[in-house]
């Protein structure tokens, strides 16, 4: 069974991130013959327009700049790829970094010609921020550079010197040409003073494994009742395995049950795993709503969420503004209540500067309007984010990544009445979309 790497291409704007992988594709004989025609005439320099097998919008192919995400299939050797082309232009940063929270490795592009810059300096740390720890360094355009080793192995060392930056990094750094198409699929003769892998070798050697959650995260997406003698919960199991026999919690109550029986594609299983689409049916009666959690143990939830922030919109954060939040399988209110620090991506230092605009990555304070079981982004980057709605708009302003809990003060919190937890309980069951505040835990 072939296993399968999810991987991005960024860079700079024109580091030829879109050629590189049409190239790629052709060098390893995985172009059909329409898609060869579809290229459109040679270039000046005679060379196939590879880009456009990537870029298909029509404002993309005029400008030649990549501006959507663009999701490519291919092979290498015994390994399934799928390829995200995302774009250089920093007011494209948020299309990148919703293709990078998908992947597990990244091809960086640095133009020989220019060296390490900004934009490569931004994206490796939004990679390395988003969990990925696997990295090619494809050192492009090495014919603009005349094949030079020595301007090679400069940008190998300025390289490798950010990367101390980034612990826990993979590192692979590469001389290729995209356009002629050196050191792709095979070692190109007009380098031979590099003795490293190809990126076709890179990619077949790569690791898969990303950091795994120790347990069972099951954010129930919806409740399956199809008759009298079936109650399931619903969703996708992101991390850990489920059978019949084991114990689960949920999350808010605390309370535990057994697993009655498991099922996946409509059919009972002996055994479900992280990834898979799963209802489980559970051996007594607890009241479970659609964003509740079925783990193996308690979980960490809170309403004040310390991480990082990438602001993704035009319009920039407007402060002691509540917005939608979107959390696994679940919606709830919150506000950046801090921004303590912004990262630098010239030097990589964090600043003290508190305005989060367009692109702006910074450190915040989440506060949400009802207690949310959240993970560690590193461990596990389904369970560890959120994103965060404009309520005016409807577009997705930020993406939160969560790094700590912070201790609830109740004394924030109105005095409740069982009675009114009681009818809270009530619509939370009945009426979801009202979207009540969870107030079970209040004093």
């Amino acid at each position: 069974m072939q296993d399968t790497l999810k991987l991005l291409t960024c860079g700079s704007v024109d580091d030829g991130k879109s050629t590189l992988i049409g190239r790629f594709l052709f060098e390893t004989g995985q172009l059909y013959a329409d898609q060869l025609k579809a290229l459109g005439d040679p270039l000046e320099n005679g060379e196939l327009p590879f880009a456009n097998l990537l870029d298909g919008l029509e404002a993309e192919r005029s400008q030649g700049i990549t501006i959507d995400v663009a999701w490519r299939f291919a092979e290498a050797g015994s390994r399934h790829l799928i390829i995200a082309d995302t774009p250089g232009h920093e007011q494209y940063t948020r299309n990148m970094v919703t293709g990078a929270s998908h992947c597990d490795l990244a091809i960086i592009l640095v133009d020989a010609r220019k060296g390490i810059i900004r934009q490569t300096r931004r994206h490796s740390f939004l990679c390395h921020l988003l969990g990925i720890r696997q990295f090619v360094v494809a050192v492009n355009k090495m014919d603009a550079v005349d094949y030079d080793e020595a301007t090679f192995k400069a940008i190998e060392a300025d390289y490798y010197q950010l990367a101390e930056r980034m612990p826990g990094a993979n590192i692979k750094v590469l001389p290729v040409s995209a356009l002629k198409g050196e050191n792709l699929a095979k070692l190109s003769g007009k380098m031979p003073w590099y003795h490293g892998p190809t990126l076709l070798g890179a990619l077949e050697d790569a690791s898969v494994s990303r950091p795994q959650l120790k347990g069972v995260r099951l954010p129930v997406q919806t409740i399956l009742r199809p008759n009298q003698d079936f109650r399931g919960f619903a969703g996708t199991l992101f991390a850990g395995t489920l059978q019949a026999g084991d114990t689960v919690y949920h999350w808010p109550s605390g309370n535990h049950a057994l697993v009655q029986s498991v099922w996946r594609s409509g059919e009972e299983t002996e055994v479900v795993g992280a990834g898979d689409a799963v209802a489980v049916q559970l051996d007594r009666e607890i009241d479970i709503s659609r964003g509740d959690w079925l783990s193996n143990g308690p979980v960490t939830a809170a309403r004040t969420w310390k991480g990082w922030l990438v602001w993704l919109d035009d319009q920039g954060h407007q402060p002691g503004k509540r917005y939608r939040i979107k959390a696994p399988s679940r919606w709830t209110w919150g506000k950046v209540i801090n921004v303590s620090g912004q990262l630098n991506v010239d030097n990589w230092t964090i600043s003290d500067d508190a305005e989060l605009s367009a692109n702006a990555i910074g450190q915040v304070t989440l506060q949400l309007e009802e207690s949310q079981a959240l993970d560690i982004y590193q461990q596990s980057r389904h369970t560890g984010s959120l994103l965060l709605v404009d309520p005016d708009t409807q577009q997705t302003v930020a993406a939160f990544m969560a790094e700590e809990a912070v201790a609830d003060s109740n004394s924030q919190r109105p005095a409740i009445s069982q009675a009114e937890k009681e009818l809270n309980a009530y619509i939370r069951r009945h009426y979801p979309h009202w979207q009540a505040i969870d107030v079970s835990d209040w004093s």
